[in-house]
């Protein structure tokens, strides 16, 4: 089977828009397929390596795409677009046989907070709901006063709170949340703990 963004529409557009799953050929390249989608949605969460399941796996993380599968997912690799889970990868079929697979379930997106007409809508909140973010504070300790003074501008204060709360790291591999700028010392840079995506 040949692999192209139109080949990739019509089997979403074969799945509809509500739960849905299907085994694909056997001589579809996988990789190939997890590229295509990850150029169109950035980088995937993995649900299932090797037929390990990641542990933290949940509702908000993508649990409904492994309904269809039972124990049978080996490899499901996962995107969140809108209001739709999208995954691709391999399971074995009810002959045992590991074939390519790709598969939609809905997906709860967090509804806006309500804010009263006159006030601003906290974004960084709705961010954190969104990902789902529940760990500690990753950069609380950053002195923005000596930052901006080096730089020689002011940050704006949703940039300050993404960069505590989340630390460095990239949103679906689509956005960076960069320090660099403040961690050079002697002209070179020197970067500070690993990347996270979310």
């Amino acid at each position: 089977m040949d692999l192209t963004q139109a080949t990739v529409n019509d089997l979403l557009d074969q799945l509809g828009p509500g739960d849905g799953y299907m085994y694909l050929p056997g001589d579809l390249d996988p990789q190939e397929l997890t590229g295509l989608l990850g150029s169109r949605y950035g980088a995937p969460r993995t649900l299932v390596l090797d037929g390990f399941t990641d542990p933290t796996l949940d509702e908000s993380r993508g649990a409904a795409l492994l309904i269809p599968f039972e124990d049978r997912a080996v490899t499901i690799r996962a995107w969140a677009y809108g209001d739709q889970w999208i995954g691709t990868g391999t399971a074995r079929d009810a002959k045992g046989t590991v074939r390519p697979v790709l598969v939609v379930a809905h997906r709860e997106v967090p509804e806006l907070l309500a804010v009263a007409p006159d006030e601003d809508v906290d974004w960084m909140e709705r961010l954190i709901r969104i990902t789902g973010w529940t760990h500690p504070a990753q950069r609380p300790d950053v002195d923005w006063p000596e930052v901006e003074s080096r730089l020689g501008t002011t940050l704006p204060s949703d940039y300050k709170r993404m960069v505590e709360t989340f630390g460095e790291g990239a949103f679906d591999g689509y956005l960076d949340l960069n320090q660099e700028p403040w961690t050079w010392s002697s002209g070179s840079p020197a970067r500070s703990g690993g990347s996270a995506t979310r």
